[in-house]
């Protein structure tokens, strides 16, 4: 299980130990109001909260949900400890709380129940991602983290599947370390990205730490410290026979002409700039008529799944794409608007467990609704292919159709991980399987989904047509 790298303020990977404040201040100063409550069932009640998106980011049809295994690491390691307890006695917001509350953050731990979809699995707006029950200040104080990590790499799993499906085939690799939003946020990008579908990325601690396969070719100033381009060729293919050379720092066919004409052997050639399409042709050409024919072509240069679409649409002879920016960074719409809110508490008597209540609970304000209860959803299939989801309370069980697949399952169980998490190449497996039950127009990058096959179950829209009517 692979925890998220934190850096600390010199750099150092500092294992996590500050983890625990890396969260909104408001989640502490509710937490703290809990815990001084003198009502006794606000105090021990439990929270039940889902985590959702209202709507996809910015030309997508489809989400890929990400991010789980960084939340349950999370969820393991969260405690406190004597520097940050200090700091939030000293701070002015908490000069009247009870040293009660230092002493509960103390021996802090999440105890609560984890349900979620297995990363990879495509989603619409309103499912669940992640239902989260634990006592209510436990569940309110690990929101934001579950909310950044999971919005995050949902995001950029999403945006990677776009592009590996416009390629077509062709393989694509994650190249935007040095465009991502700091080094904690390259990495994780770099295992979304391969969720979403990428073969490789250029990051090499998320080769080490993931086992990512890494891709890395030559910069231009490789090229430009030697006296010749030639100079330059030579040395690396003498140390990596089987990399590829940059050809475009001067001219790429007059570079391409050279390599020939030297017999320099080389598995590759990356173009970074120019008219992509006019050079691949030309330089294939060129590769092919002097028995080249196995030396392959990668192109670069703020790429996005339209360019390289349009690419192979005109058949362009490129056999990959090194994608940064645009993957990285999801530029064209850079965050995702998941949501954390709660659907139902459980207040305990003072006695009797079996006197426990479920209380539902729904937000109404225009254009933030959500529907109560704790929820499952259940895929019905036909041919193979998503015929709609079935969003449906969790105890449901007369869901009208026998094909239905529950896409949340029970992780993490009071400190328990119930599951074998899986590496994350089987996560790419599971989504490339999703993307095969995923009817073509929704893969098609014109599309504007103004529909989503989602329903909400009979019951779900009784209960809240209750909420309304109280």
């Amino acid at each position: 299980m692979e925890g998220l790298l934190l850096i600390s303020e010199n750099g150092n990977d500092d294992n996590g130990s500050d983890i625990a404040l890396a969260t909104d201040f408001y989640e502490l100063t509710m937490a703290a109001a809990y815990h001084c409550s003198s009502d006794y069932a606000n105090k021990k009640k439990r929270g039940i909260f889902e985590m959702f998106v209202r709507r996809l980011p910015r030309n997508r049809s489809y989400l890929v949900a990400a991010g789980l295994e960084q939340a349950l690491y999370f969820l393991m390691k969260l405690k406190f400890n004597d520097k940050q307890i200090s700091y939030l006695k000293s701070h002015k917001t908490f000069k009247n709380v009870d040293q009660s509350f230092f002493e509960y953050l103390k021996k802090f731990r999440f105890t609560g129940t984890v349900w979620a979809v297995p990363e990879g699995t495509v989603l619409f707006p309103n499912e669940p991602i992640i239902r989260i029950e634990a006592p209510i200040i436990e569940a309110q104080i690990v929101e934001t983290y579950i909310l950044s990590m999971i919005n995050f790499q949902s995001l950029i799993a999403s945006k990677a599947s776009r592009i590996v499906t416009s390629a077509k085939g062709k393989s694509i690799i994650e190249f935007g370390s040095r465009r991502a939003h700091g080094p904690q946020a390259a990495f994780l990008a770099a295992r979304a990205g391969y969720i979403g579908g990428c073969v490789g990325t250029s990051n090499a601690l998320a080769g080490y730490k993931l086992g990512i396969p890494t891709v890395g070719t030559m910069a231009h100033s490789f090229i430009m410290s030697f006296d010749k381009e030639e100079e330059a060729f030579k040395q690396f293919v003498a140390v990596f026979p089987s990399g590829y050379l940059l050809v475009d720092t001067y001219d790429s066919i007059a570079a391409v002409k050279m390599i020939i004409s030297k017999g320099i052997h080389t598995n590759g050639i990356r173009l970074d700039s120019g008219d992509l399409y006019s050079l691949s042709k030309e330089i294939r050409k060129l590769l092919d008529h002097a028995g080249y024919r196995n030396t392959k072509i990668m192109a670069s240069g703020d790429l996005n799944e339209y360019l390289i679409r349009g690419l192979i649409s005109r058949g362009a002879p490129i056999d990959s794409f090194g994608v940064g920016t645009e993957l990285s960074t999801s530029r064209d719409d850079p965050a995702m608007n998941g949501v954390y809110k709660l659907v139902a508490v459980k207040t305990p008597a003072r006695k009797k467990k079996r006197d426990e209540k479920l209380i539902f609970k729904l937000k109404s304000s225009p254009g933030k609704k959500t529907y109560p209860g704790p929820k499952q959803v259940y895929r019905i299939l036909e041919n193979n292919i998503i015929k709609k989801d079935v969003i449906a309370l969790e105890d449901e069980k007369d869901i009208p159709d026998h094909s239905t697949v529950p896409l949340l399952r029970k992780f993490l169980d009071n400190r328990r991980i119930l599951r074998k998490m899986p590496s994350t190449e089987e996560i790419q497996r599971h989504h490339l399987q999703q993307l095969n039950m995923l009817s073509p127009k929704f893969k098609d990058l014109d599309f504007v989904a103004k529909r989503f096959p989602v329903i909400h179950s009979e019951k779900l829209k009784a209960i809240t047509r209750e909420f309304k009517a109280g």
